[in-house]
């Protein structure tokens, strides 16, 4: 099926996260303690050698922002020298080269100027976008690599979480720890949080609300969300300390909340504290922020033997912010950020 076939096809509104794949992939290759030129090549397998130690030793690293099409048909990137900075702080930390931000940067809008057609019609959806770092080298030594692939490759979807999410806390696992790479995106944080993942889908929970790992007392994140405490008049949420993911979309929702007025508190929120705002009458509203959820509302919250359900609030905070967010990011409202990079 040629592309053209392949998008008439395609109802971007009804389509599910990662189901399809643009026409696409940008790859560029390090070898010899430099970066070869990048190229746009079909979007397909890639040839690696069994031992090589993304797959042995978890030596990758990946990003995720979305494209999305404005009213005026131009083609909207959300802050994406943010996820530049932020892989190669990934880089840093697990002994990988950078990767140049203008290759980054010039790589992801010329991948997506090519399959500009795959971005969703204004108001349908966003064009997912996912650059990827990892070791190609073919050793089995545990020693820092050699030879990497940076890799951009793009699926489009009409909505990654639909309606409210229900959260469970998790007793038995743990996300991150202080030293770790709780603060950077390795592959390898992701894989361990699978098993909790499907208990909390096996007990009707779309998610699971992680605690810290020394005390199992504070909250951390929500799934593959930074989350938010709407208490009384004041708006919480965990403070970053090295196990907790420096969102984009965290920061961007930051910024419009103080904006806005609120009173917004960054630090260490208890569950016992949530537990107590619940049962006072104070906890209005949860919801988590990310990349492909942009912002979802939190419905349920189990904690042990209690459940703390969170009816839609008149105030809708959560509501507002992710409007706010969706026009600055699709261009139906102003950007006085400087946010939006048009291409």
């Amino acid at each position: 099926m040629n592309a053209t076939s392949r998008l008439a096809s395609v109802d971007f509104e009804n389509l599910p996260f990662s189901s399809v794949f643009s026409d696409h992939m940008l790859v560029a290759e390090y070898r010899g303690g430099r970066w070869m030129s990048a190229e746009i090549r079909p979007y397909g397998p890639l040839p690696l050698a069994p031992n090589i130690s993304a797959l042995q030793y978890g030596v990758s690293a990946f990003e995720g922002l979305k494209a999305y099409r404005a009213p005026t048909n131009r083609v909207l990137l959300f802050r994406p020298w943010e996820n530049a900075r932020r892989l190669n702080r990934t880089a840093r930390r697990l002994a990988m080269p950078e990767v140049p931000e203008s290759m980054f940067l010039d790589g992801l809008r010329s991948l997506v100027k090519l399959d500009a057609g795959w971005v969703p019609p204004s108001g349908a959806g966003a064009l997912y976008l996912r650059p990827c770092l990892f070791s190609i080298d073919p050793s089995l030594r545990v020693k820092p690599a050699e030879a990497f692939l940076f890799v951009i490759f793009a699926t489009p979807y009409g909505a990654y979480y639909a309606g409210s999410i229900d959260a469970i806390v998790s007793s038995r696992y743990v996300r991150a720890f202080p030293g770790g790479t709780g603060d950077v995106k390795p592959a390898g944080n992701y894989a361990p949080t699978l098993l909790a993942d499907r208990e909390a889908q096996e007990e009707g929970f779309g998610t699971v609300l992680w605690l810290d790992a020394r005390e199992h007392r504070y909250v951390e994140e929500c799934g593959v969300l930074n989350v938010f405490f709407v208490a009384g008049d004041r708006v919480l949420t965990p403070a970053l300390g090295g196990t907790i993911l420096p969102g984009i979309t965290r920061d961007s929702a930051l910024q419009i909340l103080r904006d806005s007025g609120y009173a917004v508190e960054e630090r260490r929120i208890a569950i016992d504290e949530i537990v107590e705002w619940h049962s006072k009458g104070l906890l209005r509203e949860c919801f988590g922020t990310g990349t492909a959820a942009t912002v979802s509302r939190i419905g349920r919250i189990r904690y042990g033997a209690r459940d703390l359900v969170l009816l839609p609030d008149a105030r809708d905070l959560a509501g507002a912010v992710r409007e706010r967010l969706v026009g600055i990011m699709t261009g139906t409202m102003p950007d006085p950020y400087g946010w939006v990079d048009a291409i």
